[in-house]
């Protein structure tokens, strides 16, 4: 493999992009006593926040499930954003998101398990970004969450301790410090968690066109642990212009997964199944950040260096006994180890007539390698492997932008350019792949009136596919069922087109988001039954795709304990999919929504305030190009109460109903399948909150009575 890059020149054009520092927020109403009693993720505009024309920022405001839970648990409570029962998020019905931590993306590999050990008390607010701006990487096809951690402390030391279980046998301890004295800081987050759930699986399968009916029954149990020592923090700043952050990440995690089932052809047992895969990795991080201010108002200058190390190894055994016949055993074994740099340079020069311009640089290198291995244990099996792929990926990228009025109108237009180069080395087949391209985005914001504001934005995107998507080895998931990569993968690239319009008055707030998403090559996985009798999921490009959408959220007080908040979102989505062998034209409606309805005593500062959380959500089908996914709803309740000065007390019920069925039909031009796992049944919750220190004490993220208005951005 070829172990140089030659980097190309960055492109330096206006951009689309969002300003660093705080840009102008969109009137606001004066705050109102019903103002106080805000909901429990709520969108924030307090002096100091970023407001943006192209992100819109919740903060989780004394919120009672996040005092009791990790981030994946809350992730799905944030408007515009679902999680389906397999764990797959999307933002405005679009798939293909990219999470951030504190503006450092995520590993999807193991994305649950990250998330699992960020608790939802240690995250200050979340950045929605629906539609990028040219500030970010155009590789966000699907949007940005960016989770921020807290980085605000009181003097002294502060800070709190968590303690929490579940009635699945899962658990929580977490540690959070932080000290800070003149011009010095220091925090850390640390931590251990388990968890784990059993379901019961039931398949059918018919080869097509008349085969007889295959059915297969049984058991799954998953299981996950691990320890965080998160945001090891210090940070310096000698004076009212300088600032400095150096922050070190750790975290380790494994996960378990074990299935065992019988099958049966038309009632007559034939065989049984097991399989026993163990997860374990690690993911650590260091960053550091230096920003100045300038002796004008929003001039600005920063740095930020992310240097992260991913390892992951995947371990697992298959059996199968046949009624007649030889049984058979084998094991697949996965390594794979990805290192990455991430280096921005951020400018921001004010203009004149309140304009600013925006400008910056960004170099990100990747390199991964992995290494998937198949052994035969006993009887006959499908051909072993042995098959490792080197991935190397690099993007110089330049970007900027320039807000500016005109009468009631802010504009903000730019673009960005990338320079994408990857070098993939399999087997004895080596590519490499250069993509220089231009991304322009822009956002519109007019304020129709002191309560309506109306936002309209464009950005152009693209979706280059992972180096594991490329990779053509066979990554067993089940006994017969295996995932493999497409070397001839195509980028997905996408025009997308918002808009948003916000009322609000006397504390509610109403909302519409107007979206249309035309994408070129969209990726899909198609399934297809190999000679050794195993069902393979490969990527392919799967033509054209255009998502319409619409979604709808309101929300406001009903007196002065209790406020209300109904979302939902509907998609017509036309994409094209496989019938017969045949690729044909489909159009499908798929929606969502949730209701929630929170009470909560006026003093939340009092000992024994109490605030109770009802939610119920639901989510229509899903579907692909060969597969469609069930509908399915789930009802939560949480209860906190305020016990001590210090000490709060959390009590959850999650899934109230039993709904949580994961239910997919697959349709091959071979044969039909359904596959049902049942929901692991309810989840009851308790968590302990005790917070320690010098500063004063209040409800955690700091929930203060009387605090700033929400302002839907």
């Amino acid at each position: 493999m070829k172990r140089y890059f030659v980097a190309a020149a960055a492109f330096l054009v206006p951009a689309s992009g969002v300003a660093l520092a705080q840009e102008a927020p969109a009137p606001a109403p004066a705050a109102s006593e019903s103002d106080e009693a805000e909901d429990d993720i709520i969108v924030v505009a307090e002096p100091g926040d970023q407001v943006r024309i192209d992100r819109r920022t919740y903060t989780i405001r004394d919120d009672a499930t996040a005092q009791s839970t990790d981030m994946y648990e809350v992730l799905g409570r944030v408007p515009s954003v679902s999680v389906s029962p397999a764990g797959e998020v999307t933002l405005l019905g679009a798939g293909d998101v990219v999470i951030q931590i504190n503006g450092q993306p995520v590993p999807g590999q193991n994305l649950e398990q990250i998330l699992r050990g960020i608790p939802g008390s240690q995250v200050e607010r979340i950045e929605i970004i629906t539609n990028p701006s040219a500030q970010y990487s155009a590789q966000a096809s699907g949007g940005i969450i960016n989770i921020i951690t807290r980085q605000r402390f009181e003097g002294g030391l502060n800070g709190s301790v968590q303690a929490g279980a579940d009635s699945l046998g899962g658990y929580h301890l977490g540690l959070a410090p932080s000290w800070s004295r003149g011009p010095w800081s220091l925090s850390a987050q640390v931590g251990v968690y388990s968890g784990g759930q059993d379901q019961s699986l039931v398949r059918e399968r018919q080869d097509l066109p008349a085969g007889p009916l295959l059915t297969e029954e049984g058991d799954r149990e998953i299981s996950w642990d691990g320890w965080y020592a998160s945001r090891l923090q210090a940070g310096y700043r000698p004076d009212e212009q300088h600032r400095f952050t150096a922050a070190f990440d750790f975290g380790n995690f494994n996960s378990g997964f074990d299935q065992s089932s019988d099958l049966f052809s038309a009632g007559t047992p034939t065989s049984s199944r097991v399989s026993a895969t163990d997860n374990s990795g690690e993911n650590n991080q260091f960053t550091f950040e230096w920003q100045r201010n300038g002796d004008q108002p929003r001039e600005l200058f920063k740095l930020n260096v992310a240097l992260n190390q991913f390892q992951n190894t995947s371990n697992s055994i298959y059996a199968i006994t046949p009624v007649l016949g030889v049984a058979s055993e084998y094991r697949a074994v996965t390594d794979q180890e990805n290192n990455s740099a991430d280096i921005k340079l951020d400018f921001e020069s004010p203009r004149a007539n309140e304009s600013f311009l925006t400008y910056g640089l960004n170099f990100n290198f990747n390199d991964q390698e992995i290494n998937n291995v198949l052994d035969i244990v006993s009887g006959p099996g499908p051909a072993p492997y042995d098959a490792l792929l080197e991935g190397r990926q690099q993007t110089l990228a330049g970007y900027a932008t320039y807000q500016f009025e005109t009468g009631d109108w802010t504009w903000l237009p730019g673009l960005r350019g990338e320079s994408y180069r990857r070098e993939v080395v399999s087997g004895l087949a080596e590519t490499d792949t250069v993509d220089d391209r231009l991304f322009p985005s822009l956002h519109i914001r007019r304020a129709l009136s002191s309560n309506l504001n109306l936002d309209v934005s464009y950005s152009s995107r693209i979706q280059r596919p992972g180096i594991q998507q490329l990779d053509p080895a066979l990554r067993f998931i089940d006994v017969n069922r295996a995932a493999s990569g497409n070397p001839n993968l195509e980028p997905t690239t996408t025009d997308a087109y918002e808009a948003n319009l916000v009322y609000q008055a006397n504390g509610a707030s109403f909302s519409l988001t107007f979206f249309d998403r035309i994408s070129q090559d969209i990726v899909s996985n198609f399934l297809e039954e190999n000679g050794d009798g195993v069902i393979v999921s490969m990527p392919v490009n799967a033509g054209e795709s255009e998502q319409r959408g619409l979604q709808a959220l309101l929300r406001g007080p009903l007196g002065e304990r209790w406020r209300y908040s109904v979302s939902g979102n509907v998609l017509s989505r036309e994409f094209d999919y496989l019938s017969g062998g045949t690729l044909q034209r489909r159009e499908e409606m798929e929606y969502d929504g949730v209701f929630q309805l929170d009470y909560r005593d006026p003093d939340q500062n009092a000992v024994g305030a109490d605030q109770l959380q009802f939610e119920l959500r639901f989510q229509g089908p899903r579907y692909g190009l060969q597969t469609e996914v069930e509908p399915f709803y789930m009802a939560n309740f949480t209860y906190r109460r305020k016990l001590t000065d210090r000490l709060y007390g959390v009590f959850m019920a999650h899934d109230l109903f039993d709904s949580i069925d994961q239910i997919t039909e697959v349709n091959t031009a071979d044969y039909y399948e359904r596959t049902e796992y049942q929901s692991p049944g309810t989840r009851f919750r308790i968590a302990l909150t005790y917070q320690f220190g010098d500063g004063p004490q209040r409800p955690p993220q700091d929930q203060q009575q009387g605090g700033p208005p929400p302002i839907p951005q």
